[in-house]
């Protein structure tokens, strides 16, 4: 078995997308696991036009931390994070959310744990625009 991440969308808005996901470790760490995939959101109409607005985390169980990336070319752009045992609230929106900074682009966003031990779970929600 590996870490997984289950992900839902709460809200899928023409220009806001919302999305939940929860992390389950097995002592595996999750290593640039997709929470978004441009190439299958019909509504999305450019890769360079995702934004993250805010980012909720909350990991009362995990030791470890989370990091939301951006996925483009041979290195991805590390956007936010988390940091040990609790939970987080990160609002970007004053300065108009945290443009994808990818070298090339792909739209799409992943998430990477450090310090996950069996059993460990966590939530991460973003909050997403698009145009």
């Amino acid at each position: 078995m590996a870490a997984s991440l289950t992900t839902t969308n709460i809200v899928n808005g023409s220009k806001r997308l919302i999305v939940h996901g929860t992390i389950l470790s097995d002592g595996d760490e999750l290593a640039n696991e997709e929470i978004y995939d441009f190439s299958g959101d019909s509504l999305a109409v450019s890769a360079a036009g995702v934004k993250i607005n805010q980012v909720w985390f909350s990991n009362p169980t995990a030791g470890g931390q989370i990091f939301v990336e951006f996925v483009g070319g041979s290195a991805d752009k590390l956007a936010c994070g988390s940091g040990f045992n609790g939970n987080d609230h990160q609002d970007f929106r004053d300065f108009g959310g945290i443009p994808n900074h990818a070298a090339s682009p792909t739209g799409d966003i992943s998430i990477t744990t450090l310090g996950f031990a069996n059993n460990d779970q966590a939530v991460v929600i973003l909050d997403i625009s698009r145009t």
